[in-house]
């Protein structure tokens, strides 16, 4: 069953709503916008009708409350005059679903409430439907990234630490953190090309030859191939693409330099050659995060985008780098 809260100063027009929705929803009645406010702030509702004027507290600032704190709830304003400014701040400050005039037909605002209620179901159906399809497909992700990890025995947790330094970096780099956490995310299937590169190179124990070198130096591109065309995956073609261009344009496989390399690829980059550095492999030991930080300095603006190791450096002496590496 639905919730509405029921707002105005007048106890005989909050009676007169009462008994309109009483049989079909959950009613709060709120004797003033004060009222209206501490309603808000305890307890869910799913559609607030208010009285426009009122002392102290008007509608509008009612309806602009309810946005801040509970923003998914149907906002109707009732009011008894024509102010057009009025009307037009809450509209664009509280972002009502629709203002009744007083007198109201009472048919008229039972189905006003009908049809906003409709569309609020409708809106969360899709919503879980959205999260359902979100989930998928980073299950998606982390499948596609165990494969990848079982052609390659050395990234273990290198890919979640990867994952995490990109979306540290990000933020510092002005992403908003739904953009930089979906970043990191993708950051997971930089290598994912290496499905497509055969084991005789990808676990070779000693030098590639010039030949090998040349497969190896493939798997960026099919990397964007096993990807496909879903737009969910367009930042982590980016990042397939280019996590190993070079800042000066020196890199692989199109050569291209600053900007032309997308961000998230730049990031990436970084965030892998960070964590190759500072991690045991069988043939090294890790480094010293303060050594690969000096070593990846002295590659600032060639392999790596100046502006981000700026950043590296501030996520180390914040700790953040370090937090990181524990985790994982």
């Amino acid at each position: 069953m639905h919730t509405l809260l029921l707002v105005d100063d007048d106890p005989d027009v909050l009676a007169t709503l009462t008994r309109s929705f009483r049989k079909g929803y959950k009613t709060l009645s709120a004797n003033g916008g004060e009222a209206g406010i501490a309603f808000l702030d305890e307890q869910p509702v799913d559609l607030i009708i208010c009285d426009q004027r009122m002392p102290n507290i008007s509608g509008d600032q009612v309806l602009s409350h309810a946005l801040q704190v509970q923003p998914e709830a149907i906002r109707i304003l009732l009011t008894g005059y024509a102010d057009v400014e009025a009307l037009l701040a809450c509209v664009n400050d509280a972002h009502i679903y629709k203002y009744v005039t007083k007198p109201w037909d009472p048919a008229e605002l039972n189905l006003t409430v009908v049809r906003a209620l409709e569309s609020l179901v409708l809106k969360r159906d899709l919503d879980m439907a959205r999260d359902q399809l979100e989930a998928a497909y980073k299950d998606a992700v982390v499948m596609l990234c165990l494969a990848a990890e079982g052609k390659d025995q050395d990234t273990s947790s290198h890919l979640y630490r990867v994952q995490h330094y990109t979306e540290a970096l990000a933020l510092a780099m002005g992403v908003d953190s739904a953009e930089a956490a979906h970043m990191g995310l993708m950051s997971m299937l930089h290598d994912i090309g290496k499905l497509a590169t055969p084991d005789a190179i990808l676990k070779k124990p000693d030098k590639l030859t010039d030949e090998e070198w040349v497969i190896m130096r493939e798997h960026p591109l099919a990397g964007v191939r096993i990807l496909g065309n879903n737009p969910f995956y367009e930042t982590a073609r980016e990042i397939s693409a280019g996590h190993h261009e070079n800042y000066d344009g020196s890199g692989y496989p199109n050569g291209v330099s600053g900007a032309y390399i997308p961000l998230s690829a730049r990031i990436v980059k970084l965030a892998d050659v960070f964590d190759a550095l500072t991690t045991r492999r069988p043939y090294k030991q890790p480094w010293p995060m303060e050594e690969a930080l000096t070593h990846i300095k002295l590659h600032s603006d060639t392999m790596f985008d100046p502006a981000i190791v700026i950043e590296l450096q501030k996520l180390f002496e914040d700790g953040t780098l370090e937090r990181i590496k524990a985790a994982f």
